[in-house]
């Protein structure tokens, strides 16, 4: 299992984003957990939510007094592609789990069974891929948490069968919110929402140089609407029903630009899937950009993609959390979004946003903005408030310590 090496962070650079009871707060936290070891366990290190949640609470809570580690299992493509449908089966989709999915999943598992929990305090395993570790390592002394970021309130019965018969090795369970949790036999249930960091480079200020370049990498006209979704390529984030809002939308407004932005993650070989297909579905239409980190689309174009939008859409049909919404809205940009999982914590609908059912109705509420820029700039600066309120790493960070101490106590 190796070790994923992470940057600095310092809670002090967050002084001027929080309030400072909640700053003093954390840093009182972190003197009464002074030295506790902490380890966190996931299965990618680029890529997605977690990952980048990681590469700032490692290190932050190193930085206020914890000793913290991250590492990543290894997996096979056959391992990879059995979780990518566990987690689709555990947000509802038929599937059926096989014998042989079983034993594959137990003998990857025990592969990476190579580490001492006995050397922690308290062990964090992130979501289906590594949650059957504590089968084949003793927990020993150290506290098991598992945090899934996955809506597992209606899943297929077999998959969530199978998860559940591993929580009996937990002494905690942490979800987006606690009724994701459904019929798992969790011992204590923590509500901790994900959180962006305002200080990386996917959400920090951009210089005026850094932008247009950014803008330039993303090849679009800066002098002409832009609507945008950043997601993964999957088909619960419905990127076709996108194309599809776009497509209605250039009837009245011809000049509209599409940027569809994903990244590719080491733990979802159904990507490059979805990814072919949607650029079959695009067909020709110049005006709509398909863009990936592997060619070269990284964090400050997708910062400058979410501040030059008009709207942001995330029209996603199931959702842990949905992060891309938090990023839009800090940047001032109101985001359309679909009405599930985690975006309705995010978007008050009417206020710094819209949620929407279908195409249509993202067809109507993105039209109602586009056509309207003291509305865009309303909704947009009551977005940012809500995030500095809710969904900052700082916030993230604070209710991390608050569990460990109840923990360890």
């Amino acid at each position: 299992m190796d070790i994923v090496r992470t940057g600095t962070k310092r809670l002090k650079d967050y002084r001027e984003i929080i309030p400072l009871i909640e700053y003093e707060k954390i840093a009182k936290l972190g003197e009464e957990l002074k030295g506790l070891k902490v380890l966190h366990i996931n299965a990618t290190a680029f890529g997605g939510g977690v990952a980048e949640i990681l590469h700032t609470l490692v290190p932050l809570m190193n930085d206020v007094g914890l000793s913290a580690e991250w590492r990543v299992i290894a997996g096979s493509q056959e391992f990879f592609e059995l979780t990518k449908r566990m987690h689709n089966a555990l947000q509802g989709k038929e599937d059926d789990l096989s014998e042989n999915d079983i034993n594959l999943f137990r003998s990857i598992t025990k592969k990476n069974s190579d580490i001492d929990f006995g050397e922690y305090d308290v062990v964090v395993i992130h979501d289906p891929q590594p949650v059957a570790l504590p089968e084949f390592v003793d927990k020993k002394n150290a506290k098991l948490v598992w945090r899934c970021h996955i809506d597992t309130s209606t899943p297929n019965k077999k998959f969530i069968s199978f998860i559940d018969s591993f929580m009996k090795h937990y002494d905690a369970g942490i979800f987006t919110l606690k009724r994701y949790a459904g019929q798992l036999s969790v011992e204590r249930l923590y509500e901790i929402p994900p959180s962006i960091d305002p200080l990386s480079d996917k959400n920090r200020e951009l210089g005026e140089e850094e932008f247009k370049r950014a803008i330039a990498k993303l090849k679009i006209d800066p002098d002409k609407p832009v609507i945008t979704q950043v997601s993964r390529f999957d088909p619960w984030k419905d990127p076709k029903g996108v194309v599809d809002t776009y497509r209605r939308l250039k009837k009245d407004y011809p000049d509209l630009q599409l940027l569809l932005i994903g990244s590719m993650a080491t733990d979802d070989p159904e990507g490059w899937e979805v990814y072919e297909d949607l650029l079959r579905y695009v067909g020709m239409d110049y005006d709509i950009k398909v863009l990936t980190n592997l060619n070269g689309i990284g964090n400050i174009e997708v910062n400058a993609a979410q501040r030059i939008s008009e709207v942001v859409l995330q029209k996603s049909l199931r959702e842990g959390f949905a992060l891309t919404v938090s990023e839009a809205l800090w940047k001032n940009t109101p985001v359309i979004g679909g009405n599930v999982g985690g975006i309705p914590l995010q978007i008050v609908h009417g206020e710094n946003g819209y949620l929407v059912n279908s195409v249509g109705e993202a067809i109507e509420y993105t039209g109602t903005l586009l056509k309207d820029p003291a509305l865009r700039e309303r909704m947009g600066n009551k977005g940012k408030e809500i995030v500095r309120e809710k969904f900052l790493i700082t916030r993230h960070l604070k209710d991390y310590l608050v569990l460990f101490r109840d923990l360890v106590r």
